[in-house]
């Protein structure tokens, strides 16, 4: 029986670290849900341990008792049932995705979805006499279930991935909030205004559009252009389209205090980007901040020319001369309109 111990203190140390992710994955369940979720999960461990002892044991007792073929045989059993994990690991709630992240380099996590929901049955009476057919007396219906804040949110930001990838400004132009029209506003104050002392202070992306449009259009193309034009410019360029299902997919939403505000985590193929998406209600509506998607464009605009091994204005400049076959002027870095000192 000696012998025994060693399949016994292997197999049991590695049943243990595979169970950890397991466990978690069950208890956060458990937190979301509650024991009727989490119950499958604790039961499958334990037949994943069972499983792994009864072809322990048919190994230990048809190969003579050798002890490190035995422990091969549970180690290999633990294995082949852990692979029947990777669909719960890939759907498993919020919690465990925080806490076991490291696991997501390995596998690709599906989007985060409520956990099942029961319709509510609804017990109605007798129809009104005036009706030929009548319903049966407690008569059972289901009511369908309305779009709750969440889902709404997962449409609005699906509706503007699709409109982004088709260029559909004017669907964009809806789903947009106040935010996103204000920095539009402000982007044609700067191409108006704004020295290059002010530019420099600006993210390179704001600073990069800022001196296009000094350089494609004149002072009074510029004075007349007003945010609604720039703002179809800028889906046309496709500034905001970071990618589509399945390479962006949303994975958790948060609906903030008092019901009118959200944040929102998205994945980037496989890569869920530090900035959170902000939507607001307006109008009834749910909105999206666009803004949120700007530095993901960066990102890659600034990736971009260091491949190249340029530098920002090298980049720019060039960019803007195959685009509109014309050298940059210096120039553009000055404002369009002096702004008068005060005082």
């Amino acid at each position: 029986m000696k012998r025994l111990l060693i399949p016994v203190l292997f197999g049991t140390l590695v049943f243990g670290v595979l169970a950890v992710p397991k466990v978690w994955l069950a208890l956060g369940f458990f937190e979301e849900g509650g024991w009727i979720y989490a119950k499958t999960y604790f039961t499958r461990i334990l037949i994943d341990f069972l499983f792994a002892w009864v072809i322990a044991v048919v190994v230990w007792l048809q190969l003579e008792r050798r002890p490190w073929i035995t422990t091969f045989a549970f180690c290999f059993s633990v294995l082949l049932a852990s692979v029947f994990w990777f669909t719960p690991i890939k759907n498993a709630p919020r919690s465990f995705r925080q806490e076991m992240a490291f696991i997501y380099d390995f596998i690709e996590a599906a989007p985060m979805r409520e956990l099942p929901r029961v319709p509510r049955i609804v017990e109605r009476g007798a129809e009104p006499a005036n009706i030929q057919e009548k319903a049966p007396a407690n008569a059972r219906t289901f009511e369908p279930i309305k779009l709750g804040p969440k889902e709404q949110v997962e449409k609005t930001f699906y509706s503007l991935l699709r409109s982004l990838k088709k260029y559909e400004y004017e669907s964009v132009f809806t789903l947009a909030d106040a935010r996103t029209w204000t920095y539009f506003t402000e982007l044609k104050e700067l191409a108006l205004t704004a020295d290059r002392e002010e530019l420099e202070k600006l993210r390179p992306i704001d600073r990069f559009q800022v001196l296009a449009l000094r350089h494609i259009k004149n002072a009074e193309q510029l004075s007349e252009i007003n945010e609604k034009s720039l703002f179809r410019q800028a889906v046309l360029q496709g500034w905001f389209f970071v990618g589509d299902k399945p390479d962006v997919r949303i994975d958790f939403i948060d609906i903030l205090s008092g019901g009118n505000e959200a944040q929102a985590d998205i994945i980037v193929n496989s890569i869920i980007p530090d900035n959170r998406l902000e939507f607001i209600k307006e109008g009834g509506a749910w909105k999206m901040n666009l803004l949120q998607l700007l530095p993901t464009q960066e990102e890659k605009l600034m990736a971009t020319f260091q491949e190249r091994g340029q530098s920002e204005t090298e980049f720019f400049w060039n960019f803007l001369k195959q685009e509109t076959g014309k050298d940059p002027d210096p120039e553009i870095w000055d404002p369009v309109i002096e702004v008068p000192e005060q005082g």
